[in-house]
C-alpha cells in the first residue's frame, strides 16, 4: 500500500501525477488531499480529504506576516497520521517539495518510509535553504524528473544515493506514422503549436516574437497557443501590437484527450522554456514529450532537463533561451527541409517509445518506493 499526499487533487497541469497514481501495478495507491478539484478530469475513488482546522485563517495570517509557508495544522497532522495508519501504508509519497515543507509537522512524526518529488518550480529560489535542510532531515528518498533537477538537489547538499530519477510517462500512439510535412503556401501555412500554462518560464513571448520574424521572412505561418494562465492578457497585447491577431489563436485550456487528438493537425511544436529571475525552471515539459510521441517535430531550448530528451538535429531542434531570432531560424529550417522534418518526426517518437512510456515510468516509481523502504530500514524503522 502506498499513500500520496497532494495539497490539491488535482490541477489541470498535473496530469502526469494522475497518470502515476492511477497506473501502479505492485502497490495499491490512496491519495490524501486538502482540496478536491476537477473530478470530471481526474476521477479517483481511493481519495481521502483532510478537514481544515477552524483556526486556519488565523494561522495563515500569522505565518504570512512572518513570510513563512502555512504548515499543516495540528488538526490536519493528526488526521494524516490516523489515515496513513488505518491504511497500513508501506510508503508515503509527498508531491512537490514546497508542499512537503508545508507538511513538515506530519513528516517529522511519521516513521514510515517517506518520498518527496521535485518537479521544477519547487526547486526555485522560493525554497529557502533552511526549509530544504529540514526536509532533508525527515525524507528517505527524493525523486526528480531530470538530471538537471538532480544536480540542483546535490548542490543544496542532498547525497546522490538519496536521489532517484522518476521520468514522466506519456501515451504512445499505436500505430505510429512518420509526419511528412506538406508544401506550405498562403492557403496552407505552417501550423505552429505551443500548449502550456501561460507563465514566464514557458517563453510564450519568445514564440510570438519568432512568429513575427518568420512571417517577415515570407514564410506563411500561424500559431495556436493552447492554455491559460496569469500572462494571457499580456500575451494578447503583444499579439495585437505586432499585428498578428489574424494568425495567432487562443483556444483556451484544452483537456489532454482533445490535445492528443489535435496534435496531428500541427506541423511543429514549440517550447522555448527559460529560467526566470527567481530560479523557476522546467523539469521536462510533458506537452513536449506528448508532441514528440505523436511525431510532431519539436523546437525547444537548452534549458534544464530538455537536452536530456532532445538531441539537436536528431529528434528535435535546440536553441538558446530567450532568443526569438534563433527560434525563427529553427522554424524556417524545418519548414524548408522536409527530409529533416521527417527524420526528427521519427527520432522524436523513438526516444519517447524507448524511455518515456507510462509503463516504464511507473515501473521506475515502484522501484523507488522499494528503495525508500530499504533506506528507511537503515534509520531504524
Amino acid at each position: 500500500m502506498a499513500v500520496s499526499f497532494l495539497a490539491t487533487f488535482l490541477r489541470p497541469e498535473m496530469l502526469h501525477v494522475y497518470r502515476q497514481v492511477t497506473s501502479l501495478d505492485s502497490f495499491e495507491m490512496w491519495v490524501i488531499t486538502r482540496s478536491r478539484r476537477h473530478p470530471e478530469l481526474f476521477p479517483f475513488a481511493n481519495l481521502l480529504i483532510l478537514k481544515k482546522s477552524p483556526w486556519r485563517f488565523l494561522s495563515r495570517m500569522y505565518h504570512r506576516m512572518r513570510n513563512r509557508r502555512v504548515p499543516l495544522s495540528a488538526v490536519e497532522t493528526r488526521q494524516m497520521m490516523a489515515m496513513v495508519t488505518r491504511l497500513q501504508a508501506s510508503v508515503v509519497h509527498v508531491y512537490l517539495g514546497t508542499e512537503a515543507v508545508r507538511a513538515l509537522p506530519y513528516l517529522r512524526r511519521e516513521h514510515r518510509p517517506k518520498v518527496v518529488s521535485f518537479h521544477g518550480a519547487d526547486l526555485s529560489d522560493d525554497l529557502k535553504e533552511d526549509e530544504f535542510r529540514q526536509l532533508l532531515a525527515v525524507t528517505d528518498l527524493f525523486l526528480v524528473r531530470s538530471d538537471s533537477l538532480k544536480q540542483a538537489l546535490v548542490a543544496r547538499g542532498c547525497p546522490e544515493q538519496r536521489i532517484r530519477m522518476n521520468r514522466t510517462g506519456v501515451p504512445i500512439p499505436d500505430p505510429f506514422q512518420v509526419r511528412l510535412p506538406p508544401e506550405y503556401s498562403p492557403q496552407r501555412p505552417v501550423r505552429l503549436l505551443q500548449a502550456c500554462r501561460f507563465v514566464e518560464k514557458k517563453g510564450l513571448d519568445v514564440t510570438i516574437d519568432a512568429l513575427a520574424l518568420v512571417r517577415q521572412q515570407g514564410i506563411p505561418a500561424e500559431l495556436t497557443l493552447m492554455g491559460s494562465g496569469p500572462r494571457e492578457q499580456e500575451l494578447r497585447q503583444q499579439v495585437k501590437a505586432l499585428q498578428l491577431d489574424e494568425v495567432v489563436h487562443f483556444p483556451g485550456f484544452v483537456d489532454n484527450q482533445s490535445l492528443l487528438q489535435a496534435l496531428t493537425r500541427y506541423d511543429m511544436f514549440l517550447h522555448p522554456s527559460r529560467t526566470t529571475p527567481g530560479g523557476d525552471r522546467e523539469g521536462i515539459p510533458n506537452a513536449l514529450l506528448e508532441a514528440m510521441a505523436w511525431g510532431i517535430p519539436g523546437i525547444a531550448t537548452r534549458h534544464s532537463g530538455i537536452p536530456e530528451v532532445i538531441e539537436d538535429g536528431v529528434n528535435g531542434l535546440l536553441i538558446d533561451e530567450s532568443n526569438p531570432r534563433a527560434l525563427a531560424r529553427a522554424i524556417q529550417r524545418l519548414a524548408t527541409d522536409p527530409a529533416l522534418a521527417a527524420r526528427i518526426s521519427q527520432g522524436g517518437h523513438e526516444v519517447i517509445r524507448q524511455r518515456f512510456t507510462i509503463a516504464r515510468c511507473v515501473q521506475s516509481l515502484e522501484e523507488s518506493y522499494r528503495l525508500a523502504m530499504k533506506l528507511a530500514q537503515t534509520r531504524g524503522i
